[in-house]
């Protein structure tokens, strides 16, 4: 087993991790998938006979994903209730709704 792990700055709500994860879930060669909105990261454990990371990466960008250019691995083992363990480090949680998501789900014709 293989652990990637991938910066995607399209990923920063929590609907974004539901959706990213369900979409690699599936793929074969794919043991475990872990997103974190937090971190804009997500964490993929493969079996790398039966899928290549640009298949992944791939994958992720026809869902809306596209993998970026890297930056520092802040990303850490998710503890055993699955939540990123440095949540807290970012202080306050803010969320909002960016102009592309609501574009992509026609919700800007309301606004």
């Amino acid at each position: 087993m293989e652990k990637l792990i991938l910066d995607v700055p399209s990923l920063w709500a929590d609907h974004h991790v539901l959706e990213v994860r369900e979409t690699l879930v599936n793929l074969e060669g794919v043991e475990d998938v872990y997103a974190s909105s937090a971190w804009s990261q997500v964490m993929v454990t493969i079996d790398s006979d039966k899928v290549e990371v640009a298949a992944i990466e791939s994958t992720l960008a026809e869902a809306g994903y596209p993998v970026g250019e890297g930056g520092v691995p802040v990303f850490v083992e998710p503890t055993e209730i699955r939540r990123d363990p440095h949540w807290e480090t970012l202080g306050v949680r803010l969320a909002g709704t960016s102009e592309i998501d609501r574009e992509m789900a026609g919700e800007f014709r309301r606004y």
